[in-house]
């Protein structure tokens, strides 16, 4: 609507940068796209694409791709948990689940210290279930003693791309022009639309030569009339070892 055009199975294969300065593009079919501002947003590849304009060189906060299983549940007899059940997050045993279509139970882990953490390569992993499924079905299941654990697993394998903290990066880099939306783990679904909201807000506030770093920008919640400040999502900020994000996903 606002003249956006999308390039779908288009590989990157370099950022080009001069003088510190982000120029564009370069596709893997050898076609170049100039441009002044490009936004990382690529989720599990983050990393790869930091690494490739060489904006990871300042940052305190770093991104990887982690393994991701959300185990799915049949509705124990007798109760449809897709017309009565309820989202849950439920610390004490380590899980979230949520109503889904079709009376289904979806069952996602609250990453546990005694879980393992599965950082991978996002060209080159196993999306196949492990013991975790079975893990997270055995732990709802304390909950709700009649569910029944099929013996085929359904379910979803994917990647997150996490922080240390697991809180985002919406940020500028150390190459001008050069802008981030990374570290969204399975929390910032829901905010979508404002974190497309900040970037823009964001890289105005920087194009037009302010510096973010020193002076961060404030940001308006229009719909609840609070400020932000964006310095919490910073590539700079400290690592918060008792970050609240709920892995929610």
């Amino acid at each position: 609507a606002r003249g956006g055009e999308f390039l779908f199975n288009k590989r990157i294969i370099e950022i080009l940068v001069t003088d510190n300065q982000v120029q564009g593009v370069v596709l893997e079919d050898g076609q170049t796209i100039t441009a002044k501002v490009v936004i990382n947003a690529a989720g599990p590849g983050s990393a790869k694409v930091n690494r490739m304009a060489g904006a990871d060189a300042d940052m305190k906060i770093t991104t990887r791709a982690m393994k991701q299983e959300v185990t799915y549940l049949p509705s124990p007899t007798g109760f449809d948990f897709e017309e009565h059940g309820l989202v849950v997050s439920d610390s004490d045993i380590a899980v979230y689940c949520r109503p889904e279509t079709g009376s289904t139970i979806i069952v996602g882990s609250e990453e546990p210290a005694c879980d393992p953490h599965i950082f991978v390569d996002p060209d080159d992993w196993d999306d196949n279930f492990s013991d975790q499924w079975t893990t997270q079905a055995w732990r709802q299941a304390q909950r709700i003693p009649t569910l029944g654990i099929p013996s085929r697993m359904a379910g979803t394998v994917a990647l997150y791309d996490v922080t240390e903290d697991w809180a985002p990066v919406y940020d500028k880099s150390g190459i001008d022009g050069f802008y981030m939306a990374v570290g969204t783990s399975g929390n910032q679904f829901k905010n979508a639309p404002v974190a497309g909201q900040i970037m823009a807000s964001l890289i105005e506030y920087c194009e037009a030569g302010n510096n973010h770093d020193s002076d961060p920008l404030p940001f308006r919640l229009e719909h609840i009339g609070r400020d932000i400040e964006l310095a919490t999502f910073s590539r700079l900020r400290e690592i918060n070892q008792d970050s609240t994000f709920s892995v929610l996903g």
